[in-house]
């Protein structure tokens, strides 16, 4: 019997343990590099509005900080101005709801009775919310950096995606900088060509904002629930936040509907289920196979994946991400080709 032995050099092990440990490193700063990507979506997405106002002489720089400047008016807006106007409105709504029936037989009791205490239970809530608000123990920005990860990774991405939208060549740039030399060219023409699909995505997710908040609008117009434009903007709104911002609209909906009937309260609550399901398995997948050119099926498995690696931050770079990886395969599939040819 023949015996073979394989001898591994010093060399070799030592590449080994390198690949991983940065390996290992990749895996526990998952979230840091999810954080830059998202800055490069971001600073490619912004790129045609900049190019925009660099063709009304507007200089890059100063559209830039226009931009940012208003993206960050607006968060403070919604926030501190629509916020507490809402808490308003909600323990209003529901301060009222807690009157007993003085009719309507037994069974308009027992609705009162349930009425009653369901807007008790989530007036309470609101109170300490609203409490916590005002008194300053809690600020929305930290729930949005706990959902990037942290305050310092959230603040990060935004200024990487500032700083990389400043220079017009800002990405390419940074991709010059962190792939080698030999892989660059490459790297260029996908990220080329992914620079528009990024575009169109940017728009895709405008759109679709406009249209789940109309959406919402005009059925809870038509089912005669209260503060329905006041909802159906918020609806717009959080619709950029995937599966816990439709969630929110849904329930500060319900609550509102609440406060009128029970049974109202049931209507809008199908109301939400039916568009929401419609939204995410038959708007998005289409509007990203129509408009980003992606097909449904791996639009879809792109958020699971997005959802099981990253959470939130993870599904809103799924289908950038899922785009990009379709131009890495169709550039390797083209460089097959030109080696058998």
């Amino acid at each position: 019997m023949e015996t073979r032995l394989f001898e591994i050099s010093w060399v070799s092990l030592w590449r080994i343990f390198i690949f991983i440990v940065m390996a290992a490193i990749f895996y526990l700063g998952r979230q840091i590099i999810l954080g830059l990507f998202l800055a490069i979506i971001i600073s490619s997405g912004l790129e045609g509005l900049v190019n925009f106002l660099e063709r009304r002489r507007v200089p890059r720089s100063i559209g830039v900080i226009l931009i940012f400047l208003a993206a960050i008016l607006f968060v403070i807006f919604i926030v501190y101005s629509l916020a507490p106007i809402v808490i308003v409105e909600l323990n209003s709504i529901l301060s009222g709801a807690t009157a007993p029936a003085t009719a309507g037989g037994a069974a308009g009791g027992l609705s009162s009775i349930f009425t009653a205490q369901a807007s008790q239970s989530v007036s309470a809530l609101v109170s300490r919310f609203s409490t916590q608000f005002f008194a300053g123990t809690g600020s929305p920005l930290d729930a949005f950096s706990s959902a990037l990860g942290s305050l310092g990774l959230a603040v990060a991405v935004l200024l990487c995606s500032f700083y990389l939208s400043l220079s017009k060549d800002g990405v390419e740039r940074f991709l010059k900088v962190v792939i080698p030399p030999i892989y660059e060219s490459t790297a260029l023409r996908i990220y080329e060509r992914s620079r528009r699909l990024i575009s169109s995505w940017f728009r895709m997710q405008i759109l679709l904002t406009i249209i789940f908040g109309f959406t919402v609008w005009a059925g809870l117009t038509l089912l005669g629930v209260k503060y329905a434009f006041l909802i159906g903007f918020l609806a717009g709104i959080f619709e950029l936040v995937p599966f816990v911002g439709p969630f929110l609209s849904g329930a500060i909906a319900v609550i509102a509907a609440l406060t009128t009937s029970p049974t109202l309260a049931l209507y809008t609550l199908i109301f939400f289920v039916i568009a929401e399901q419609f939204e995410a398995n038959i708007l998005v997948p289409l509007l990203n196979q129509r408009i980003v050119g992606i097909h449904p099926v791996i639009v879809i498995v792109a958020l699971l994946i997005g959802a099981e690696v990253g959470g939130i931050l993870g599904i809103i770079i799924s289908v950038p991400a899922a785009g990009v990886f379709q131009e890495v395969i169709q550039e390797w599939s083209a460089g097959k080709r030109r080696i058998a040819a």
